[in-house]
């Protein structure tokens, strides 16, 4: 890391909601106020399904905004037309999946509101990010259900195709060189794409063995950074101090500037929290079931480190240290 994480002229806040039906009103309304006044305009909401950016558009069209909904299965034109028209002021709000917002540097968005919670910390941090670009305040909600996590890990949530993969290990294996695609019969690509079979000594069997180990151990990591936001969305502490600890970045004081600070709730890392624990932030480690993993942030009643095998893992400092479940060592 070579410059801070931190954006503070973003407001941070989480809207928890009982019920599907109260978020989506309190979706709309959070989104009509803050749309409402000239100087917020304009502003992005970030939605888990391409369903939801059609419901969430027409809702808040209805209420007179200039609203455009974007997903991935529009039409390049179209995408294109709301790209263009949210450079060029076009619209007081787009409605939008993850698919919007590559490439896009507008420095006056006002508001990113998350109409549900999204796949990880690090797609929802790049998110935020294209608010307030100019330096100006800016406001980020995100409205919360737990059940909303259910939905993500579903979205996310895929089995390595065994079959397929053994198709295609089969079909490369012993040739020489390289192959294209769509002689193999089981994958797709593009015109020029072409695969080549790496290890030919390797049998097609323990080639899918592996790739399903490797695919398992990415399902893990997703799995984990889901709990991450769950973490996020439900901790009493300052927001911003948990998003920057979870890219390696100590905020030792409060930031001021989220809604759970003027709570109350939210307090210092004192500067002998850190000193006191033998595993300082981005130190290496071992654990003797999760093997190697890098320490993400310390503080006195947690301890996260993110494994490579096992994603990310929230632990008592406490635990840590009377049955010594970590050590220092790098990877191997």
């Amino acid at each position: 890391m070579i410059a801070s994480f931190d954006r503070p002229n973003l407001r941070l806040s989480v809207e928890r909601a009982a019920d599907e039906g109260r978020k989506r009103a309190a979706v709309v309304d959070r989104v009509a106020a803050l749309a409402a006044v000239q100087r917020s305009r304009p502003g992005l909401v970030y939605t888990a399904s391409r369903k939801d950016t059609e419901l969430y558009a027409g809702q808040l069209e209805q209420l007179g905004l200039r609203v455009a909904a974007y997903h991935a299965g529009m039409r390049s034109a179209d995408r294109k037309a709301v790209h263009d028209g949210f450079l060029g002021d076009a619209f007081d709000v787009v409605v939008a999946t993850s698919a919007f917002g590559m490439g896009i540097d507008k420095p006056d968005v006002r508001f990113v509101v998350h109409a549900s919670a999204p796949a990880s910390l690090d797609s929802y941090y790049q998110q935020i990010g294209r608010a307030g670009r100019d330096g100006q305040p800016a406001d980020i909600t995100l409205f919360y259900r737990p059940e909303d996590l259910h939905l993500q890990g579903f979205l996310t949530a895929s089995h390595a195709p065994e079959d397929v993969l053994k198709s295609v290990a089969e079909a490369l294996r012993g040739r020489q060189g390289p192959v294209r695609a769509a002689q193999v019969g089981a994958v797709r690509s593009g015109e020029d794409g072409r695969l080549e079979y790496s290890d030919p000594g390797l049998d097609p069997g323990l080639a899918v063995e592996e790739a399903v180990r490797l695919a398992e151990t990415h399902q893990t990591l997703i799995r984990s950074r889901i709990e991450m936001i769950r973490g996020y969305a439900e901790t009493t502490g300052c927001w911003r101090q948990f998003l920057l600890g979870y890219f390696g970045e100590d905020l030792r004081h409060p930031c001021g500037n989220c809604d759970t600070c003027p709570d109350g709730s939210a307090r210092d890392h004192p500067s002998g929290a850190k000193a006191a624990s033998p595993f300082a932030t981005n130190s290496h480690v071992r654990h003797r079931a999760w093997g190697h993993g890098v320490v993400m942030s310390t503080e006195q009643d947690r301890l996260t480190v993110l494994f490579d095998e096992a994603g990310y893992k929230t632990l008592d400092p406490a635990a840590v240290e009377s049955h010594h479940l970590l050590e220092h060592g790098r990877s191997s």
